[in-house]
């Protein structure tokens, strides 16, 4: 009987140390930066300036550390000032760690945070993880530059960069892809018709004009 009971202890203490969000380690297939900047909701360089952690359900999994950024230059996304980004509390989890003081180039996606097992957190609905092109970048507000890279481990590469200005460029809006369209709405027909009746009351004046001249 007493064996039994030490069985059951440790098969409990065991079910206890595997809680709910308990991660293996992390796995990563790192996208080009191009995919990576298609399929991002948000790519910014921004200061982090704030990191906190929501309440934990005791039942539920470990919810993500949400880190506010002071955003200097956004290169997809919509103009903010700030930025809240959840990400998983452990590196185990494809968590990303960011110091506070410290300025990021970051990439963020939409959705289900990592496995899609629960909300990144909620009213915080952009996320990142290790498995993105994140960096610690050199103090700045502009544009990125190779130079602004820590070369020994997080290196802004060539690839990185170029992909960064194409989300820098100007999207297209409905306007602007209309054929032979100029960003202004088309003119009412019934302008086209008074114009039209305009034009031809002066051209029959000026011919009734130089008729007369003629005799």
């Amino acid at each position: 009987m007493r064996h039994r009971l030490v069985a059951v202890l440790l098969l409990l203490t065991a079910a206890l140390a595997v809680t709910p969000g308990t991660a293996c380690a992390c796995d990563c297939i790192f996208p080009a930066p191009a995919k990576q900047m298609r399929e991002a909701e948000a790519v910014f360089t921004g200061t982090a300036v704030a990191a906190r952690r929501p309440e934990r359900d005791p039942f539920g999994p470990i919810p993500p550390v949400v880190y506010t950024f002071r955003v200097d230059h956004v290169y997809k996304g919509p103009p903010s000032a700030e930025f809240e980004v959840a990400t998983p509390v452990e590196e185990a989890g494809c968590g990303r760690r960011f110091d506070t003081g410290s300025r990021y180039l970051v990439f963020a996606e939409q959705g289900a945070m990592g496995s899609g097992l629960f909300a990144a957190d909620p009213g915080v609905p952009l996320y990142t993880s290790l498995c993105l092109s994140n960096r610690r970048v050199r103090p700045g507000d502009g544009p990125l530059r190779k130079e602004d890279g820590f070369q020994d481990v997080e290196a802004l590469t060539d690839d990185l960069l170029a992909a960064l200005r194409t989300g820098a460029a100007p999207r297209a809006t409905a306007a602007t892809t209309r054929p032979g369209a100029s960003g202004a709405e088309p003119a009412p027909l019934w302008v086209y018709g008074v114009t039209a009746v305009a034009v031809t009351g002066l051209a029959l004046a000026g011919w009734r004009h130089s008729g007369r001249s003629r005799r």
